[in-house]
């Protein structure tokens, strides 16, 4: 039962990323189809938003944000691999795709600097992530070393985790010693304020000391 709503919950936050990702990448060209900007000066609308681009796109990033984190607990919790690495590439290779489309169609110039910019940007994390997308997936190396970016997402989501099980929870007795000999170390002065905050921290995230 918990394995199943594990995958539900896997594909309704995937699914609502890429959900975000196309009203981004949508909204972006419905703006840049009256020249690339929209909006107001001094309270004057000087060129209105197509439909509703003003609230959507704001939106769309926001949601994008909040459900890649909330896709990547839920991997992290089934201990099921992500394709979170693939995100940041999806993104803005989707929106370079844009700018040199306008760029080159309307002879924009500026655009396809900003295209070029942007596929930069999706590319090289893409390149780096490729290899080790492929010993998971293809070659079945489950231990792969993940690239740096993916490491850091994923030590960020294993701290979270670890913090959300424990509210609303009584300390268990071996963290209460701990918390007290942390304690009594700092009052005799064998810890400064920085090393007892910092072993303090460690010790409410469950790490050892």
């Amino acid at each position: 039962m918990k394995r199943a709503i594990g995958v539900v919950l896997l594909l309704v936050f995937g699914g609502l990323v890429t959900v975000c990702t196309t009203v981004v990448f949508l909204s972006m060209r419905a703006v840049m189809d009256i020249g690339g900007s929209c909006g107001s000066v001094d309270n004057e609308v000087y060129r209105p938003c197509p439909g509703n681009v003003a609230g959507l796109l704001p939106g769309a990033i926001w949601g994008g944000l909040i459900f890649t984190g909330l896709y990547v607990v839920v991997c992290a919790k089934w201990k099921v691999p992500s394709f979170v690495s693939l995100l940041w590439p999806a993104l803005f290779l989707s929106l370079g795709y844009n700018f040199f489309d306008y760029g080159i169609s309307g002879r924009q110039f500026g655009f396809i600097i900003c295209g070029v910019v942007f596929v930069l940007m999706g590319a090289v994390p893409l390149i780096w992530a490729l290899p080790h997308l492929w010993r998971v997936y293809v070659e079945g190396v489950e231990d792969d070393p993940k690239p740096w970016h993916v490491a850091a997402t994923g030590s960020a989501v294993s701290s979270s985790l670890k913090l959300l099980n424990r509210l609303g929870t009584t300390p268990d007795e071996d963290m209460t010693d701990s918390l007290e000999r942390l304690d009594e170390l700092h009052r005799k002065g064998a810890l400064d304020d920085l090393e007892y905050a910092k072993a303090k921290d460690r010790v409410i995230r469950g790490e050892e000391t």
